[in-house]
């Protein structure tokens, strides 16, 4: 019985030296490794009322284990996504979520959370606005100007769309002496002339046919100004100046000859407590061009005491 229980021993021994050497040759041959991957955020559970911006493309993130098991991950294999379930409009803070291989471990994410804004979702629809670029020969106006389509839809975040005053395209009528063709990118332009980005257009082009004619009469007219809102109530509105305060109107003596100025998008005041400078954009007139399309206007503010 004593030589049968050394031998249950020796053999227990035996056993547990095979399991250590099976767990090193493993290790050895299969080693522990880490892999770095860049993988795309994606959006889940949004409301279809809604639309978010500021969402992280994609979020680095390394991971460990097995070789065999590493060699063989790649991006898609992991999924990195927020959960806007909870969602409602302004700004919040949202966590970046991980969905790893199995047999991989988490080593490093450089971004685990995003700051986003989430906009109500808007549709709206637009007539496109032409905006003649150039200088036409002395002798040359527009006579007529066709675009196709002449209206487009604009969609995305609702607090965008409200800033867009105009859906435009650019005709460069400039050194043109014959009736032409082409297909216009479409842009979006606030109040004041600058462009509004960030929003869906479609379709994005028009395409726009010019007819001119030999009629052509200019005229130099004075630039006008009006304000909306009040100025802060510690501070009172001192002057507007306008640079330069003429402009060059060329096009159809139908058209041309009726004006005797020509007015900028109204400007807002509200709130203003310093002085202000901007660039303004000189709104189109159909059938003729205007040199310059763009003027600087100066808000001078007086501080009470």
């Amino acid at each position: 019985m004593n030589k049968f229980g050394k031998k249950w021993q020796l053999r227990l021994v035996c056993l547990l030296l095979a399991v250590i050497l099976w767990f090193v040759i493993i290790n050895e041959q299969n080693p522990v490794s880490e892999g770095s991957y860049t993988v795309p955020v994606a959006v889940e559970n949004l409301d279809s009322q809604y639309i978010t911006a500021n969402v992280p493309k994609a979020v680095y993130v390394r991971l460990s284990g097995p070789r065999n098991t590493i060699i063989n991950v790649g991006p898609s294999d992991i999924k990195a996504y927020i959960d806007l379930s909870e969602a409602q409009e302004g700004e919040m803070d949202v966590p970046i979520h991980l969905q790893l291989p199995a047999g991989t471990e988490l080593k490093k994410q450089d971004t685990m959370t995003a700051h986003i804004t989430v906009d109500m979702y808007a549709v709206k629809e637009f007539k496109l606005t032409p905006h003649l670029t150039g200088r036409l020969e002395n002798n040359v106006s527009v006579g007529s100007l066709k675009m196709v389509p002449e209206r487009i839809v604009v969609s995305g975040a609702k607090r965008l769309i409200k800033t867009v005053n105009k859906a435009m395209v650019d005709v460069p009528v400039g050194g043109k002496e014959d009736n032409f063709s082409f297909m216009s990118q479409v842009y979006l332009v606030s109040a004041d002339g600058s462009r509004v980005d960030g929003l869906d257009v479609m379709p994005r082009r028009s395409n726009i046919s010019v007819t001119l004619s030999q009629n052509a009469v200019s005229k130099v007219v004075p630039i006008n100004v009006t304000t909306y809102g009040q100025v802060a109530s510690n501070a009172k509105l001192s002057g507007i100046v306008v640079t330069p305060d003429t402009v060059t109107i060329q096009g159809d003596a139908s058209v041309v000859n009726g004006l005797d100025r020509v007015d900028l998008m109204p400007i807002s005041i509200d709130g203003l407590e310093q002085d202000k400078e901007l660039k303004a954009f000189v709104p189109a007139i159909n059938g003729a061009t205007i040199e310059p399309d763009v003027v600087s206007v100066k808000i001078t503010i007086d501080k009470d005491e």
